[in-house]
């Protein structure tokens, strides 16, 4: 027995009244605004031009007025060559070149050519053209590639950089530049043929920025609000504060660092955390809350950028502040505060100090993104530390956990 498909053309049930703001009685817990294109090409339509020695190259899909082409991940380097003088050219190149350099005490001097690749774009093949004559518009594209081999492995390839090292920012540096080239062979006549061949060039730098972006956004509620009904988004860090010998009537306490699970973070974001102290209130506990009461820096949260240096196993690394942030004491909890999975303390009775706070890059210089180039890398620390003036009742307590700083939000 066959039966007719239902009939679509009424609903017995209204379709629901949806809205992009939030009603009274609701909350927007993520938003993130889409920015709509204007078309399927959203690249820059202005052009970067460079002449010298009678050539002139124009590079397209640039920022108007821009003083160095820039290009991201993926990119072409495209545009178009003119020739002044075409009737004696016999070869038209243009050459992408990447370097890494780096100088420092223990390492020494180092520079790895990281990109050398050569597009020939003309070329008549006759020492002295008569009959391929070279055109005064030659159009190009130059791909550039996102990776590079070191020491037998792949790399990404780095973004332009440049940073000054050491305490005095003068004994040693670490920089990789990029250049383009556009080179033009002349024939000479044949009474100065002896001379060669006439080579001209046209050089410049190029910026390479390649973007990208968190696979979600930073939680921007505290670590008390979201615990229950959104703990995917937190990492906890376990750590125990130990009193130094001879303080018998201290004992360990265990410090509880709470981080945004993502890892990666645009160098904008400001980026929220949570530290928890537990113990006995009859004893170590107690004796930083006496101590707090005059001295409230029990702990610092900052940001450190960690800049090494690798020639063939041979280390270098120093490190610079990015930006400090300020902890702000929260009411005590009920218990330790846990994660799913990660142990549950809720039932100890034991008595706890709690801050929150956000840290952010506060440079306002231009920063370059976190990365790892083998011979170069850069990375970003959130160091929780004991504050000095404790030092005299626990061993000393440092613990940095590197997180990604990326270019966009």
């Amino acid at each position: 027995m066959s039966l007719p498909p239902p009939s679509y053309d009424s609903f017995d049930y209204p379709i629901p009244d949806y809205s992009s703001e939030p009603r009274a009685n609701e909350e927007r817990l993520v938003y993130q605004q889409i920015r709509q294109s204007q078309g399927s090409d959203t690249r820059p339509t202005g052009v970067f031009v460079s002449q010298e020695e009678g050539i002139t190259v124009v590079i397209n899909y640039q920022e108007d007025k821009t003083p160095t082409p820039v290009f991201g991940r993926k990119s072409n380097i495209e545009g178009t060559l003119l020739v002044d003088t075409p009737e004696s050219v016999s070869e038209v190149t243009v050459k992408l070149t990447g370097v890494i350099e780096t100088v420092s005490p223990s390492t020494g001097w180092l520079s790895v050519n990281i990109i050398d690749q050569a597009h020939t774009i003309f070329n008549s093949g006759d020492d002295m053209p008569s009959q391929s004559i070279c055109p005064s518009s030659l159009p190009f594209s130059c791909p550039i590639p996102s990776t590079f081999r070191y020491n037998g492995q792949e790399y990404l390839l780095p973004p332009s950089y440049y940073v000054l090292l050491g305490e005095q920012r003068q004994a040693y540096y670490a920089k990789c530049t990029y250049q383009f080239s556009a080179e033009i062979i002349k024939a000479r006549s044949r009474r100065t043929a002896f001379l060669g061949k006439s080579r001209k060039h046209n050089t410049f730098v190029l910026e390479y920025s390649p973007r990208l972006r968190p696979p979600r956004p930073v939680i921007e509620l505290s670590l008390l609000t979201t615990i229950k009904e959104r703990p995917e988004e937190w990492r906890r860090f376990s750590y125990q504060i130990v009193p130094k010998s001879g303080k018998y009537h201290l004992e360990s306490l265990t410090c509880q660092f709470f981080l945004p699970s993502v890892g990666i973070f645009s160098i904008r974001d400001a980026i929220p955390f949570h530290v928890q102290i537990v113990g006995s209130n009859s004893g170590s506990l107690a004796e930083l809350q006496s101590v707090l009461r005059t001295d409230k820096t029990l702990l610092r949260v900052h940001f450190l950028r960690q800049v090494a240096i690798n020639k063939n196993g041979n280390k270098s690394a120093v490190h610079f502040p990015l930006g400090e942030a300020k902890l702000s004491p929260v009411p005590p909890v009920e218990g330790a505060l846990s994660l799913p999975g990660q142990g549950n303390q809720q039932g100890q009775k034991q008595e706890n100090m709690n801050w929150e706070g956000k840290i952010r890059c506060e440079l306002e210089e231009k920063l370059t993104p976190s990365f790892n180039a083998g011979i170069v890398a850069i990375t970003d620390f959130i160091v929780l530390e004991l504050s000095k003036s404790y030092t005299g009742l626990f061993k000393p307590f440092n613990h940095g956990h590197p997180v990604r700083l990326v270019s966009d939000a």
